[in-house]
């Protein structure tokens, strides 16, 4: 009794904070928004301007129409775009990218730090940048009425979007407006209003004709199966204080899509260019899902009414077309998104499955991504005539374990920007305990369902949490059913949910289930007993599968039985 006494008087264990299990989250996936410093003092004594002397041999192209589009708080601006339109139809595109490679030599203090890094890492409303801030911010960023170093792509774009013709050129420019995304939507939705139109009257041609050329380009990606997937993608918005206070869906306006397809076509052109010239270089490449995974996916889409025939590009394009605008387009393009493989960088030319490209890699991004990084220097030395075998070898080392390295810090980064969403997203759902939702179940496992609710917000339903009864895990179907009442729980349902409980620190957002009177379905303790008695009873072949590990459902051959 004594000893009980004791255990009762034990303080609970504190419970981290989210700032705190953010800081463990970064330090787990070697992420460090600070940098040393003597990489900041390398990063310190960078010129402030471009000099004369960085002007040799260099296009000048100051006096042209060059402007950048990005968010409202984007304070590092690596790609800028240029457009005239040519007498027979076609239009010349220029896409202008910071050339990051002449400040960040390859093999200094700067570029280790950099690789080490790999990527910028962007969380709620911070960033742990892959360069420092004096240059992702400062000599590097193509900011408004400053001369700026840049790689310039220059592409006549036919009326069905065909290249004809491009040209590389090392250049220098003075970006005549900051733009963003918001007042370009404004612009060409004829909302703006004359002030705006008169403030930005220098531009707006361009961005007209940017926006038509939008519309070729994509019906081209179209024509040869790129795949539109809708992610869904949230934004978290914070106070002043860094707290979470509301969280919405990203909305794609017009502007985001321009600058999308211009950027995906410079990188095509630029990947096509070093992939016949046999020069090195970091592709991004997407292989084509398996077999099985099709299989799986055909499966899953059965009940919703769905059917891949095949798995080709166009196969799960049509997939796509059909679900647009019903109930179901979350889910399937949830499922087809599952379906993908993983894109990753790689030093050889395998193409881009997702957007049905035979070359494709990564260039207009050097600020916040390595792999781009290297492509401009590989370009840079093409361009410059420093292309002698000891040249190219080191080029080719370089691009091999930065494809490497790349895919391994993007992962990293992926993983860290997921878990700290997490913390944010329960800490925002601290203020909404005890509200009800109607969710739809996105995840199923053997423990319960998880549910996205309509803010975007994940949680979790337990399993004890449904009303009772023994559930099994279809895994095959993702879905739970009860072992008595046969009630099936599955991916894409709705159900009536309540916020029981929410922690910012541990990135946890618990869910209760009503019933149709609005009212909680209590929590049970612990799972009825099946009936059955036999040694390969459904209850006892669970028990032990479970002790084995995670719990697999019998699989049944075509006669039934198990295999």
């Amino acid at each position: 009794m004594k000893r009980k006494k004791e255990q009762a008087g034990k303080k609970a264990p504190l419970l981290p904070t989210r700032e705190s299990a953010v800081k463990a989250i970064l330090e787990d996936k070697h992420i460090d928004p600070r940098f040393p410093r003597e990489v900041e003092a390398a990063a310190a004594r960078m010129p402030g301007q471009v000099t004369e002397k960085d002007l040799k041999d260099r296009e000048d192209l100051r006096e042209e129409t060059i402007f950048t589009i990005d968010g409202d708080h984007s304070k590092d601006f690596d790609d800028g775009v240029s457009l005239t339109r040519r007498e027979d139809g076609a239009v010349c595109l220029g896409v202008h990218i910071a050339d990051v490679g002449h400040y960040v030599r390859l093999g200094s203090l700067l570029d280790r730090e950099a690789f080490e890094r790999g990527t910028s890492v962007y969380y709620a409303d911070q960033v742990a940048p892959m360069l420092p801030v004096s240059l992702s911010n400062g000599i590097c960023s193509l900011n408004p009425g400053v001369d700026r170093l840049t790689l310039s792509c220059f592409m006549t774009v036919d009326q069905r979007g065909e290249v004809r013709e491009y040209r590389l050129s090392r250049s220098v420019i003075r970006s005549c407006e900051r733009m963003t995304y918001r007042v370009c939507n404004l612009l060409l939705s004829g909302e703006a209003g004359t002030g705006l139109e008169e403030r930005y009257a220098r531009i707006l041609p361009a961005l007209k004709d940017l926006e038509k050329l939008n519309e070729v380009l994509t019906a081209k990606r179209r024509r040869r199966g790129a795949l539109d997937l809708e992610t869904g993608e949230r934004q978290i918005l914070c106070d002043p204080e860094g707290r979470p206070v509301e969280v919405c869906r990203r909305e794609t306006g017009v502007s985001e899509q321009i600058i999308e397809s211009m950027m995906l076509l410079a990188n095509e052109t630029v990947a096509g260019h070093l992939a016949r010239r046999g020069l090195p270089a970091v592709y991004r490449v997407h292989e084509a899902p398996s077999e099985e995974k099709c299989k799986a996916l055909r499966q899953m889409l059965a009940p919703l009414g769905y059917e891949v025939k095949g798995s080709g590009q166009k196969s799960f394009q049509s997939l796509l077309r059909k679900s647009k605008g019903t109930p179901e387009e979350i889910q399937v393009n949830m499922l087809v998104l599952r379906t993908m493989m993983k894109a990753v960088y790689s030093p050889e030319n395998l193409g881009h499955f997702g957007l049905a490209a035979e070359d494709y890699c990564h260039f207009t991004s050097p600020i916040r991504r390595y792999p781009d990084l290297m492509v401009n220097r590989v370009l840079t030395a093409e361009l410059t005539g420093k292309t002698g075998e000891t040249a190219l070898r080191r080029l080719a080392n370089a691009c091999k374990t930065a494809a490497i390295q790349g895919s391994q810090r993007e992962a990293a980064a992926m993983t860290a920007e997921r878990e700290i969403e997490k913390l944010y997203l329960a800490e925002y759902m601290e203020d909404h305990v005890g509200e009800a939702f109607l969710g739809l179940v996105t995840g199923v496992t053997s423990f319960g369902l998880f549910l996205t609710l309509p803010n975007g917000v994940d949680g979790l339903l337990p399993v004890r949490a449904l009303p009772e009864d023994f559930y099994l895990f279809d895994e095959d179907h993702m879905a739970l059913i009860g072992e008595r009442t046969k009630a099936r729980y599955a991916f894409g349902m709705t159900l009536p949910v309540l916020c029981a409980a929410a922690h910012g620190g541990l990135g946890q957002v618990d869910l209760a289930l009503l019933d149709e009177e609005g009212n909680i379905v209590p929590l049970r303790e612990r799972a009825p007993r099946s009936q059955g008695r036999g040694k390969n009873s459904a209850r006892k072949v669970i028990e032990r599968n479970r002790k084995k590990g995670r719990y697999r459902p019998p699989k049944r051959g075509p006669k039934g039985k198990r295999r």
